[in-house]
């Protein structure tokens, strides 16, 4: 059954670990004795029990009453799974989103009617529309606290439109929807205090409106390289079939060789396919001589993928950056580079950019792959994270 991962996104204390709460507890997706538990650790804590505490894995987050690290539930639907990725909506921990998106195809963007539009509303919706997720919808939260009027959820409604068109959202062809995740109004079951609401509930909007991606095992070859133990490439399918005895193309060297062996600690395979983690033996004349490490790529032949020591796009700035010269980040490679274009620069905000790298890294153009994504660093912190085009 095919799993689609979604990313909830939104400022800090607008009911994102709520939300996910009530979508385990009304889909049976959480066990009763994790419930039990943590209803348990709620009265020893001395506190109310709260549906976001069924997120929160560490007494450090319940103390805070923050979702301190990217979380991940599974959700069960009729005919699909989901992967509800909740992150931190608070300024200090925003990098995490990064890990957070960038692997999602969908993303859910929780504001509380009373608060609105806030600063981390509109970094989330920036860095979900430059990492394109495409397929968005808008929960309006908390619409107990208004009594349920539909002239508040209007008045959210149109300003959210005007925000999501600025950032390159067509707000016309998003879902909003009227929730209160404490109460479970149109979350999974039809509210009976908005009869003036006539569309689907969020899991409706879950089950019939979003579109799964295409197969990764019917994309191109993309094995994924994090180590080398003895010429065995350590790492992960990420999208196609791998077969022994296969001809690949091996970036950033662009060396041809064949798939001589596919193992993994206890057993070999004649074929490995997309989300396996396996080891691989590449063998040909041309790779004797070539170091394959961390950040290498091995693909078919005719692959989108591309290798230049000069890239360009995007970029969504968390900070400004202290010197020209940057760590970039791509796929699982590491390089020294210098920033040698940039827009204007602000926190929060994005820019085009340009920079020139130390040497050749491998980067996907279509943006469909792990290597479609940067992440900028100075100083070992995270600064920015882009695209490439």
């Amino acid at each position: 059954m095919q799993e689609i991962p979604i990313v909830l996104i939104g400022h800090k204390d607008h009911g994102k670990s709520t939300f996910i709460g009530r979508l385990l507890l009304d889909t049976k997706s959480i066990k009763e004795s994790r419930v039990k538990e943590v209803k348990e650790v709620d009265k020893s804590d001395g506190r109310k029990f709260e549906l976001a505490h069924l997120l929160d894995s560490f007494k450090e987050e319940r103390d805070r009453e923050m979702t301190m690290d990217t979380t991940r539930a599974f959700l069960k639907g009729k005919e699909r799974n989901y992967q509800l990725i909740d992150v931190p909506g608070h300024g200090e921990l925003i990098a995490n989103m990064l890990t957070g998106a960038a692997g999602a195809e969908v993303a859910l963007l929780l504001v509380d009617i009373k608060e609105g539009i806030r600063e981390q509303t509109r970094q989330h919706l920036e860095v979900a529309h430059l990492l394109g997720i495409e397929q968005l919808g808008v929960v309006i939260n908390k619409m107990d606290k208004v009594g349920y009027k539909k002239e508040a959820f209007d008045k959210i409604k149109e300003k959210l439109k005007a925000a999501l068109n600025d950032i390159g959202y067509l707000s016309e062809k998003i879902h909003f929807f009227p929730v209160s995740a404490w109460k479970g109004d149109n979350v999974f079951k039809k509210s009976e205090n908005m009869n003036w609401y006539q569309g689907p509930t969020v899991m409706e909007f879950l089950e019939k409106e979003v579109k799964e991606s295409k197969s990764l095992e019917s994309s191109p070859l993309l094995f994924n390289c994090q180590d080398n133990y003895d010429g065995l490439l350590i790492g992960k399918v990420e999208s196609g079939v791998l077969k022994v005895g296969q001809g690949v193309i091996v970036l950033p060297q662009n060396k041809q060789g064949v798939v001589e062996a596919i193992k993994d600690s206890e057993a070999d395979f004649k074929e490995a396919r997309a989300g396996q983690n396996v080891g691989i033996r590449v063998v040909g004349k041309n790779l004797e001589s070539v170091s394959l490490s961390r950040g290498t790529a091995v693909v078919a032949y005719q692959s989108p993928l591309k290798v230049d020591q000069v890239l360009v796009g995007e970029i969504f700035w968390l900070e400004k950056p202290s010197q020209k010269k940057l760590i970039l980040e791509c796929g699982t490679a590491k390089t020294a580079g210098f920033l040698q274009e940039v827009g204007l620069v602000r926190q929060g905000k994005k820019s085009s950019y340009k920079v020139l790298l130390e040497k050749p890294t491998v980067f996907d153009p279509t943006g469909n792959t792990i290597f479609g994504k940067i992440v900028l660093k100075d100083k070992g912190k995270i600064i920015g994270v882009g695209n490439v085009l």
